[in-house]
């Protein structure tokens, strides 16, 4: 357990982490333990709840460990078809990081982090196929929704995107739009005043990131210090399937082979994540359950 900062053992440390973060780091990490208590393979707890925003047509809130919170609201407007996909909607996903959840971001327009962590998961939900983009025809060259998924930070310590993309999936899976009943036009479309539908998603995909710090440590969930740090980043998008998860997307930057605590080279590397990123993925598919249900009472 780490020392107390009001004691002068504590002081030095926080001194020492500041000064050194690298070192810092490798020290936990040499004996197996990072910062926080958790081995080097184990991912923090999460915890969500749906229909967390009255305006919008679905939401979630994301809780991932002690310092990451994101949440997630879907709202969606009828638009004119793009013409050489008159059957087609859209799905515009969108990420603020703002100074509120950390002192890294600064104010104004969308930071580098913030069109990173945007762009990765416009590709992540795209790859995924969660949403068809026919299903968001309501009359084919007449009218389509035009689905939006605003996902604000609203503390940061690492794993941004991956709670990032839960909270998009969750909210995605909460939202129901307004039954169309008669649509001559998008400026004179006529809903019903009751009845809803929900998104005719397929399948609930989940993200998973691991990093790789100084070529010899493989860690999941990295806390905002250790993403800082790491020269490599692993990305594992799973979808559900009949005989397990399969992955739809593999994205491996920077530098990704490990010598602890057993070496593995790029190849390896990933079967080992994708076999603890299925596991993880089975965690996050019960919660979600288990969150609509809650949201369902």
């Amino acid at each position: 357990m780490a020392a107390s900062t009001r004691s002068p053992e504590g002081a030095a440390m926080t001194t020492f982490k500041k000064l050194y973060p690298s070192d810092y780091l490798q020290r936990h990490l040499e004996q197996g333990v990072r910062e926080d208590g958790r081995g080097l393979g184990e991912a923090r707890t999460a915890s969500m709840a749906l229909g967390t925003l009255s305006h919008a047509q679905g939401s979630a809130l994301v809780r991932w460990g002690q310092g990451t919170m994101v949440v997630a609201g879907v709202h969606a407007e009828l638009c004119r078809p793009a013409y050489e996909r008159p059957d087609e909607g859209f799905l515009v996903p969108s990420v603020d990081l703002s100074p509120l959840c950390s002192p890294q971001y600064k104010a104004g327009p969308p930071s580098e982090d913030a069109q990173i962590v945007a762009h990765q998961l416009r590709l992540f939900l795209d790859a995924s196929g969660i949403l068809p983009r026919t299903s968001l025809c309501v009359e084919p060259g007449v009218a389509v929704w035009t689905v939006y998924v605003d996902v604000v930070c609203l503390s940061a310590d690492g794993a941004v995107l991956d709670a990032a993309a839960l909270a998009a999936v969750a909210a995605l899976y909460d939202c129901q739009l307004p039954v169309p009943v008669s649509v001559p036009s998008v400026d004179q479309a006529v809903f019903s005043a009751h009845d809803t539908r929900p998104l005719a998603l397929e399948g609930l995909p989940i993200l998973t990131t691991f990093g790789v710090f100084d070529t010899t440590y493989l860690l999941a969930d990295l806390t905002a210090l250790e993403e800082s740090l790491s020269a490599g980043r692993l990305y594992v998008g799973l979808e559900e399937a009949p005989n397990g998860d399969e992955p739809f997307w593999i994205q491996v930057l920077g530098l990704c082979a490990v010598r602890h605590p057993h070496a593995l080279a790029s190849t390896d590397l990933v079967q080992h994540c994708l076999a603890a990123a299925q596991n993880r993925a089975a965690q996050l598919r019960t919660l979600l359950r288990e969150a609509r249900a809650n949201a369902k009472c």
